[in-house]
């Protein structure tokens, strides 16, 4: 599918008798073939974002007719919970007289509804789409700073396996967007610095601080994440530790009677109650006894001191 529409100091308009922008989204092999033959489009144009679908790109190159050309990545995530299996490449193809984008309709659907009144320029368009971009990571990172405060709080209750499986699920996902936003960001710095957003200076400078916002955000959130799977870690160590202590005592406390028993086994003379008719019940009683007292013991020992 192609939209067509005319960009210009009037705004934005719809436009098919002499359009400078094209929005393509799902396009057939049939227009495939008539854009590659009109704009001459890189080869393989509308497989970049099969081929490449975590790379971030900017590239400024001339053409056989020496005229500048500019080809673009973006990365953009659809989904907040499934962000690796559902990002998206948004390719840009601008010349001095078309701008071609390849891209899912929601994103530009978006990017129109938001801001068609404030397009005025190519490089402003492009800008702004970037902005909705941004914007998508930015939600994305506030739901995951929710969930980080949910693993905070399951650690105050103790660590289990919902919250261990939770905070390893959202590790995976800041990583990913971490590297995604890292590619995106020298792609954006790329793009301020060419000359194609000299006449969009301030939206220029608020995208920088978005992507800068984006980036900061993911870091700090990956170390909050990390801080807690420290704690979790710490506190899985101490039930181990106190899981072992208790099985040490408990073996402690077992191998007393057997100690106890084993020596009053010997067949030798001067053992106590070798005679009386009580004498198995007085070394049950003391086995018992000292059993109880080092349990006592053992058990009110603190072994952090």
């Amino acid at each position: 599918m192609i939209d067509y529409f005319s960009i210009s100091s009037e705004g934005l308009q719809k436009n098919t008798q002499a359009p400078n922008w094209l929005s393509v989204s799902n396009p057939t092999d049939a227009e495939k073939e008539q854009l590659e033959k009109e704009h001459h489009l890189p080869k393989n144009f509308f497989a970049f974002g099969q081929h490449y679908s975590n790379v971030s790109f900017f590239k400024k190159y001339q053409a056989e007719d020496k005229k500048p050309l500019c080809l673009m990545l973006f990365i953009d995530i659809q989904s907040i919970n499934e962000p690796e299996s559902l990002s998206s490449t948004v390719t840009v193809f601008l010349t001095p007289d078309i701008l071609i984008t390849m891209s899912e309709k929601s994103l530009i659907d978006q990017v129109l509804d938001t801001f068609k009144s404030e397009i005025f320029t190519k490089a402003g368009l492009i800008l702004h789409t970037l902005q909705v971009i941004n914007e998508h990571y930015l939600v994305f990172l506030k739901e995951q700073r929710k969930t980080i405060e949910e693993i905070s709080h399951g650690t105050t209750r103790g660590s289990n396996r919902n919250i261990l499986e939770k905070a390893t699920y959202t590790e995976k996902n800041l990583v990913y967007i971490d590297n995604l936003l890292k590619e995106q960001r020298k792609t954006v710095n790329q793009l301020l610095k060419s000359k194609l957003v000299y006449t969009d200076r301030d939206l220029a400078i608020e995208l920088e601080l978005q992507t800068k916002q984006a980036t900061t955000s993911v870091q700090i959130y990956r170390e909050m994440l990390s801080s807690i799977s420290g704690l979790i870690d710490s506190m899985m160590d101490n039930r181990l530790n106190q899981l072992m202590k208790f099985l040490n005592t408990a073996s402690l406390l077992l191998a007393l009677p057997t100690l106890i028993f084993s020596l009053w086994g010997i067949n030798t003379g001067g053992l106590l109650w070798r005679d009386s008719e009580i004498g198995s019940a007085m070394v049950v009683l003391v086995a018992l006894i000292v059993s109880i007292i080092s349990g006592i013991y053992l058990f009110r020992k603190d072994y952090n001191a």
